[in-house]
């Protein structure tokens, strides 16, 4: 497989799922939707940087990390009164091709992020408050290109391990949604 079809290939191996989650969160024009994303993004974003915390870097990688968004999200999360939600651990990323099919889902995650803090931004979210968080992922506007030059140039990539992985962050991301759903449904009642 040439380099550059490794970004294809993982897009038309997690598009179904990616749809299905987007379809799930819908978008974001009330605050509860708002509040509902930020709930299940958080669990996601905190159980990955936590699995990265034990990666040992691929050298190919150079300097180029993820951005992290941990502490901007819990301060979102304060500034909605919303209590972080547990997380559940991710399995660790044992080789390079596992590692990257994470990476493409949550470095994806920043293009969808443009759109969505537009949608942050109508209902009062900035960068002060609340979107923190999209604001972080928007102002690396570079990120995204320095993953897929990180992608193509990884000497080994196993497709189907890659796209495995990424499938795998997408049904957490999903049962995150569903967390979130049950956990401010008993805020509602409770």
């Amino acid at each position: 497989m040439s380099s550059s079809s490794r970004r294809f290939c993982l897009r038309q191996g997690t598009w179904a799922t990616h749809q299905e989650l987007d379809a799930l969160i819908g978008p974001l024009n009330t605050l509860a939707a708002y509040k509902r994303y930020l709930l299940a993004v958080y669990t996601l974003r905190k159980s990955f940087e936590s699995a990265i915390h034990e990666v040992t870097w691929p050298e190919h990688f150079g300097t180029w990390r993820p951005i992290t968004l941990v502490a901007a999200m819990e301060q979102d999360l304060a500034d909605l009164g919303l209590a972080a939600p547990p997380t559940q651990p991710l399995p660790t990323f044992s080789n390079i091709s596992s590692l990257l099919g994470a990476l493409y889902v949550t470095e994806g995650a920043s293009l969808g992020a443009r759109l969505l803090v537009r949608q942050a931004a109508s209902l009062g979210m900035t960068s002060d408050f609340g979107a923190r968080h999209l604001t972080q992922q928007v102002a690396e506007s570079d990120q995204w290109t320095h993953f897929l030059t990180v992608l193509d140039q990884a000497p080994e990539f196993d497709e189907l391990l890659a796209t495995e992985t990424a499938l795998s962050l997408f049904s957490y991301a999903m049962a995150a949604v569903h967390r979130a759903d049950a956990a401010l449904e008993v805020q509602k009642h409770g």
